[in-house]
């Protein structure tokens, strides 16, 4: 099935449940030995218990593993250096980013290159539509539907076109530095499955759909932690992933994207109202 078939199964298909059991089979042997039983009685043997499945899901269960093991080669390409990212932000918006700051000054100071990018990106759509923007968001989002209230678990790293009711937030995972990742990585996969996952149970309460979208920068530091990184695709299939950005995909999706959302959303583009004004 194609990247579109597999959202439609839904973000509540027991598939996803099963993906997250075979993903926690630590041994190949183990791995082997359970896709072995499920393509041969379409059960999913968990210990000792077989677990009857209905209809497709063992034959597409099988068919995601197989998909799954496709993607990490398009975005090992995608991923940039520190310096490339920099370049970008130099050459396209004639700035370098911002340093993040650690108490430790043996650490790796990594700049903020993707979440430059995104603003500046960002905020040249937002000014097409005359759109607000909150880049920097220092309190969590809020929304209220149908007499229900949905707060974030944590703060974002933006939204469109403010902190209360945004159609369109963002998360940023982007680390640097020559080292290999750590726990931090396997934290940043949580944390978006978190509020995806919140949001979409706020979406079946109130009907209302948030946008929500993940960036991925850092090719020393992600491709030491290739696991964690399929994970993100995983929620993007799963559906608690609207869009997933990853690496260089930023210089050519990530506005596009925005200015498609703000036209389901907002006013018409300033250019497109100045062309429909009778002389």
């Amino acid at each position: 099935m194609t990247t579109a078939n597999w959202r439609r199964l839904g973000w509540e298909s027991p598939i996803w449940e099963l993906v997250r059991y075979y993903l926690s089979i630590t041994t190949n042997e183990e791995r082997g030995a359970f896709v072995k039983v499920l393509k041969a009685e379409s059960v999913a043997k968990v210990g000792k218990v077989k677990l009857a499945l209905e209809g497709e899901v063992a034959s597409q269960l099988v068919e995601y593993l197989d998909f799954r093991r496709t993607l990490w080669d398009a975005a090992e390409r995608l991923l940039r250096t520190e310096d490339e990212a920099k370049a970008y932000c130099q050459k396209n918006f004639n700035e370098l980013p911002k340093t993040s700051q650690t108490q430790n000054q043996e650490h790796h100071q990594s700049s903020k290159a993707m979440v430059l990018t995104t603003t500046r990106l960002s905020e040249a759509a937002c000014r097409e539509f005359g759109m607000a923007i909150e880049p920097s968001p220092q309190r969590r989002c809020v929304w209220v539907a149908g007499q229900r209230l949905h707060v974030t678990a944590r703060n974002l790293d933006g939204a469109i076109p403010g902190l209360v009711d945004p159609f369109l937030v963002w998360e940023i995972k982007e680390y640097w530095g020559m080292t290999s990742g750590g726990s931090k990585m396997s934290d940043a996969v949580y944390e978006c499955a978190l509020v995806g996952r919140e949001l979409r149970d706020f979406e079946k309460r109130t009907k209302l759909h948030v946008e929500h979208a993940v960036l991925l920068d850092g090719k020393a530091q992600w491709t030491s932690r290739k696991s964690d990184l399929l994970r993100f695709y995983d929620l993007y299939h799963q559906g608690l992933i609207d869009l997933l950005i990853v690496g260089r995909e930023v210089e050519t999706v990530w506005q596009p994207f925005v200015k498609s959302v703000i036209g389901k959303h907002g006013p018409t583009p300033r250019s497109l109202r100045i062309a429909k004004t009778p002389k």
